[in-house]
């Protein structure tokens, strides 16, 4: 403040001296900040420019410029090369303020001598925020400007300081991690001024060509800048870590109930003096649980030195050490995992470090825990005799081989391409498991020994028909010597009168009085045994004779069912099949008195066992010899079924389709020949397989 007055003072006494000597007043001056532009950060000189001032007597002047002080601020004031500098005036005097955003700087000068010419005053230097990257702008305003004491009078115009957007350039990227040896590549973004020029910090850790590929040296950090060819340069903010080798957790996929094995890589450890080393994993926890690790041949820490391992839940270390340089790449080792679920889990390696001060670019995994496929086992429920076979096959997504079982081989045997065989009755069931360990089990495998149809019979209302219960097959080898069953007609009681059993068949081995019968409405109750086993003589186990009562109309069928058939104590099983009386006007029911005859055979066609019925006449005497055999169209006998005695009245033998060789006969007509004291019956029957 005290300088302005002085420099006011001197003008006043100056601007008198002038009028005193007669210069006549002067006319008005135009001043102005001239334009200014520049970058974030960097300094601008403003020229305060006047119009000529010869002769205008101007020995002082003060001024005030007003600016947005967010986007410069000035620092300094420069009168080399101004008039004011020409006239030898004094370094001129200036303080700031500051109202809001805007900033005002107080500038001062005078001299001894007049100001002479036109151009600059002085200049105020300026910085300019940097901030402002992307550029911005400022007026320069002069609120006020005055000569000496006012004369001559001054006109003032702005102008504007512009701060231009500053090139930048970012490269990237800004942090990374790899191996001695491996590559990494830079690039640069924003407004670089090309060529671009490379650096890395430490060129024995990693060199960068001028393309900006970085190639890793030895284990350590740097940091890497791009320059452009305006200078502008670019560091990344983060390091870049060369490591000296690479640790993998390797990923795989399992079956639920497998082992997992995952393999842990290395790249290469020459060169490093490796002597020890550990490494953790993590994972979840319910999917798999850590068992341990192992060192296979092949594997580098096969045979090395020692190696120890601990678990938790969700992660396993592994540590190692040894007396010799570990080099090499590849299989560093297995660790192993139990599955707990069909899931999947991320394999993270946590911390892998070599002689403790080596840490490893550490690279995870995954295991997936896929479930077991579905597989299915047909068919599922099977009914077989004795010695059939049957064919089984899996279905869905199995992995072959398929191993084939039975729950009770006892029952039934099954090959390794799944073809059963019956053996005995009993009830069991097949198992499938492919290569992955997937299982299914068939409902139920049924075994009968033999089978026992009750058969038929026809006759009309009021006469007795008889139903025989014979056997597929002979089975003098079971060892039966006792058995009880359950007929019933339930529902149709009233067209039965009576019902008992007979003395024919196999059970009369035991005699009448081996037979026992509890008969009840609708039902009829048999148990019957001796000591005497069933032999081979023939097919038919025993009969049953039921009286049709009179008021049955004609047409009805009576079905008779067998159930609750035992023999001995439960063995050997039966499949049984039951019967139908049809009452019909004709009837084919023989009675016990009847003369010679072959019956009807049933069924007929057949492609499975036919029955045979048959009758001896009365006047049979015992021990007469009684011949039944199936013939060829050309003669030939193809299967002798009964040569043996039998006594008087009604039997039934059955026919299964094979020839003495125990071969199937193929599709035909065939006869069947019943030959007793010289007499002869015989009845077509044809076979389709």
């Amino acid at each position: 403040m005290i300088r302005r007055l002085r420099v006011s003072t001197l003008g006043a006494l100056m601007a008198l001296a002038a009028l005193a000597a007669g210069v006549p007043p002067a006319h008005a001056v135009a001043v102005s900040p001239g334009p200014g532009s520049g970058l974030a950060g960097q300094t601008v000189d403003i020229d305060i420019n006047t119009a000529s001032l010869t002769g205008l007597n101007v020995y002082s002047l003060q001024f005030t410029l007003n600016y947005s002080n967010t986007v410069v601020t000035p620092t300094s004031l420069i009168t080399t090369g101004s008039l004011t500098a020409a006239a030898g005036w004094a370094q001129p005097e200036y303080y700031v303020s500051n109202v809001g955003g805007t900033g005002t700087i107080h500038v001062s000068d005078a001299g001894s001598a007049v100001l002479s010419g036109a151009g600059s005053l002085l200049k105020i230097r300026f910085t300019i925020n940097p901030a402002w990257l992307n550029g911005n702008s400022t007026s320069l305003t002069l609120p006020t400007f005055t000569f000496n004491e006012g004369t001559p009078a001054a006109t003032m115009t702005g102008s504007t300081l512009t701060v231009n957007p500053t090139p930048q350039i970012n490269i990237s990227p800004d942090v990374g991690e790899i191996v001695r040896g491996q590559t990494l590549q830079f690039t640069v973004s924003g407004t670089p001024t090309l060529p671009m020029s490379w650096s890395t910090s430490d060129g024995s850790i990693a060199t960068i060509s001028s393309t900006g590929l970085l190639t890793g040296v030895a284990p350590g950090t740097v940091t890497v800048t791009g320059t452009d060819a305006a200078l502008h340069a670019s560091t990344t903010t983060d390091v870049i870590a060369v490591r000296g080798m690479s640790l993998t957790a390797g990923t795989t996929a399992v079956v639920i109930g497998q082992t997992v094995t995952l393999p842990i890589t290395v790249t290469s450890l020459a060169g490093l003096g490796i002597r020890s080393g550990q490494f953790a994993l993590s994972f979840s926890a319910s999917v798999l649980t850590a068992t341990g690790v192992t060192t296979p041949p092949g594997t580098l820490l096969n045979g090395w030195g020692s190696v120890s391992f601990d678990q938790g839940p969700g992660n396993a270390t592994v540590a190692f050490a040894g007396h010799a340089d570990l080099t090499g790449s590849g299989v560093l080792c297995y660790v192993t995992f139990a599955t707990n679920i069909a899931s999947g889990t991320g394999m993270t390696v946590q911390n892998a470090t070599f002689n403790e001060n080596l840490p490893a670019l550490r690279l995870g995994g995954s295991v997936t825990v896929n479930a077991l496929p579905t597989i299915t086992v047909s068919p599922d429920a099977v009914i077989l005799l004795a010695g059939q076979t049957q064919q089984y096959t899996v279905s869905g997504s199995p992995t072959l081989p398929i191993t084939w079982s039975v729950e009770n081989p006892a029952i039934a045997t099954i090959s390794a391409t799944g073809l059963v065989t019956a053996v005995q009755g009993g009830v069991t069931r097949v198992r499938a498991q492919d290569a992955l360990g997937a299982v299914d089990f068939t409902t139920s495998l049924t075994v009968y020994d033999f089978k026992a149809t009750l058969g038929s019979a026809t006759g009309p209302p009021g006469k007795t028909a008889r139903l025989y219960l014979t056997s597929d097959r002979l089975v003098g080898g079971l060892g039966i010597h006792a058995m009880q069953f359950t007929a019933s007609w339930f529902g149709y009681t009233a067209y039965v009168s009576d019902a008992r059993t007979t003395t024919s068949g196999l059970w009369n081995l035991w005699g009448a009085g081996g037979i026992e019968s509890h008969r009840a409405p609708g039902v009829l109750t048999v148990a019957a045994g001796g000591s005497v086993m069933f032999g081979n003589t023939g097919p038919e186990l025993g009969s049953l004779q039921f009286d049709i009562a009179p008021a049955t109309p004609l047409g009805t069928d009576i079905p008779i069912t067998i159930s609750s058939l035992v023999f001995n104590e439960g063995q050997p099983v039966a499949q049984v099949v039951g019967g139908v009386i049809h009452v019909r006007a004709t009837a084919d029911v023989v009675e016990p008195d009847a003369a010679f005859a072959l019956g009807r055979l049933e069924p007929n066609p057949a492609s499975g066992s036919s029955r045979i019925p048959f009758t001896l006449p009365a006047s049979t005497r015992a021990g007469e010899s009684v011949r039944l055999a199936v013939y060829g169209l050309d003669g030939r006998r193809v299967r002798s079924i009964l040569d043996g005695a039998l006594g008087a009245g009604p039997h039934e033998a059955a026919w299964d389709g094979m020839d003495d060789r125990g071969q199937r006969v193929r599709s035909g007509l065939y006869f069947t020949r019943l030959e007793w004291a010289g007499r002869t019956a015989t009845r077509k029957i044809a076979r389709v397989n």
